[in-house]
């Protein structure tokens, strides 16, 4: 074996190698592993893999208050704040404030928003073609519903019960 071989045959991972690893170490690997696709999108476009979260998931549930889409992707108020400001600056976002209760504040997209998240999403579904390449429909239908139950057990789901 010659050294080019030997040291890419040391840096290979090995089989199984994930099969020992502790449930939330595996969750934690495989965000970051989606992360850096998405990163590598929002580069290209200015924008961080957190502003694009909250870009999509206000395209699919728009309306709502803009601490709720903190706390369904899990960023902390500040930092939401800050994506917000953001977007809102580049004429993505736009923040309504409610009649009854100024502090109250909705989130919707811009039409220019609209147009660039759909832009993204058109770039992302081929990452996820790629990412998802070694998987059968079944497999991903039942890892998308394992991490719906598991996102549910802790999320606003459980609440309504």
């Amino acid at each position: 074996m010659s050294d080019i071989d030997r040291d890419e045959a040391e840096t290979d991972l090995p089989r199984g190698i994930y099969e020992d690893i502790d449930f939330a170490v595996l969750v934690q690997i495989a965000g970051r592993m989606i992360a850096q696709y998405v990163e590598a999108i929002g580069k290209d476009l200015g924008l961080s893999a957190g502003h694009l979260s909250v870009l999509g998931m206000v395209r699919r549930k728009p309306g709502l208050v803009q601490n709720v889409y903190g706390s369904i992707l899990a960023i902390n108020d500040a930092t939401l704040g800050r994506y917000v400001d953001k977007l809102a600056e580049r004429g993505l976002l736009r923040r309504e404030r409610c009649d009854e209760d100024r502090r109250t504040v909705r989130l919707t997209l811009t039409d220019e928003g609209m147009t660039f998240i759909l832009e993204v999403k058109t770039r992302l579904s081929g990452v996820q073609d790629d990412i998802t390449a070694r998987l059968s429909a079944p497999e991903i239908a039942q890892l998308q519903a394992n991490l719906v139950t598991f996102l549910s057990a802790e999320g606003p789901d459980l609440q309504e019960a």
